[in-house]
């Protein structure tokens, strides 16, 4: 790697570390990286707590359950990193980077930092304890966290997603029946209840077009759940809106909807944009993190917080679906979209680590 020389990956390790290790964007990719890596490196291992992700990964991958988020846990992880002779270290969420830092200065060890997400707190401390490698998952990414980086060695490499195939029509006509919707708008929201992805907003702005034909579909689960379901009666949503828990079927839930609808405070890059658009679906969208990177003539943004506003672009959406539908249809065909599949960004990584990543 120094001097830009490219390195056989087979003869080297590499670890991924992780906070959590449920349901989630970054978890999915995590385990998409690992069960990949094997392919390539001569070993893969993990470092995370145990978690309903742990039954996705592939045999191969030698699982060492840690609790990240407790930083005594760091002298331990730093000696198995060497005891096992551990040449990269990959982290994603905030919690990972004095981890990565420490491996670091431990001097024989290879460590990035993953930023997805643009956070809206902490910035400038958690630069002072980041790895000197960083790794951004869009230009939007990168472009907010530049004056935090300056001296960092930083890179951009696109987020990747997984691919769906558009349901033939009566494919997606028995499954938006198993989910008992008739032909009214179907909106979709994907993701964690949680204080991210500010599913109250979502709520506000529904009680505004109550009066409207639509049923919203909320997968996910998470924190807030009670509370959520609990707002959406008070709101009088009770016949409109309908929680369905965590969801693995993410492809027959996109592709019996009509428009994604997200809501969230702060994003980077979510998943779900990709697997959205991959299947022709619309997205209406708060204007956070990467989210104008897919959305265009395909969908609309709106401002963080402004209920009204994501009422007025759910409205406009319902005035003229057929529009949006056109668009979308459209961005899935295109060759800019097809850079967004996650064998591109297995690929990026994979060249990133033959020979761009330095000590």
């Amino acid at each position: 790697m120094e001097n830009n020389v490219s390195v056989m990956l087979h003869t080297k390790s590499v670890a991924l570390i992780i906070p959590d290790f449920d349901f989630g964007g970054e978890e999915k990719r995590v385990v998409f990286f690992a069960n990949n890596y094997l392919k390539y490196f001569k070993s893969v291992y993990l470092f995370a707590p145990g978690g309903k992700s742990e039954a996705l990964l592939e045999p191969g991958v030698i699982h060492f359950k840690t609790n990240v988020r407790n930083p005594a846990n760091v002298p331990k992880v730093i000696s198995a990193l060497k005891r096992h002779n551990i040449d990269y270290l990959q982290g994603h969420k905030r919690a990972t980077l004095p981890y990565l830092l420490f491996a670091e200065k431990a001097g024989s060890i290879h460590s990035f930092f993953n930023f997805d997400n643009i956070y809206l707190r902490f910035n400038k401390a958690c630069s002072a304890i980041s790895p000197r490698n960083i790794v951004y998952l869009s230009d939007k990414v990168a472009e907010f966290y530049a004056p935090f980086y300056k001296g960092a060695r930083n890179k951009t490499i696109n987020m990747g997603g997984d691919f769906f195939e558009p349901a033939a029509s009566d494919t997606r006509q028995a499954s938006r029946a198993a989910l008992h919707v008739g032909n009214e708008l179907v909106l979709l929201s994907l993701g964690r209840l949680s204080e991210q992805k500010n599913h109250r907003l979502l709520l506000e702005a529904l009680k505004q077009i109550k009066d409207r034909d639509f049923t919203c579909l909320v997968a996910g689960s998470g924190p807030l759940e009670e509370e959520l379901k609990a707002l959406a009666l008070t709101y009088g949503l009770g016949d409109k809106v309908r929680f369905l828990g965590h969801r693995t079927d993410v492809a027959d839930l996109l592709n019996s909807a009509d428009v994604l609808v997200q809501s969230s405070i702060f994003e980077g890059f979510p998943n779900v944009f990709i697997e959205a658009a991959s299947v022709g679906l619309p997205i209406v969208a708060t204007n956070v993190g990467s989210s104008a990177t897919l959305i265009a003539e395909n969908g609309l943004l709106v401002e963080s917080g402004d209920a009204a506003g994501l009422a007025a672009a759910i409205a406009r959406f319902m005035d003229k679906p057929e529009r949006f539908r056109a668009a979308a249809q459209a961005l899935r065909g295109s060759a800019y979209f097809k850079g967004f599949h996650k064998s591109e960004m297995l690929k990026n990584y994979l060249d990133y680590f033959r020979t761009g990543l330095k000590k």
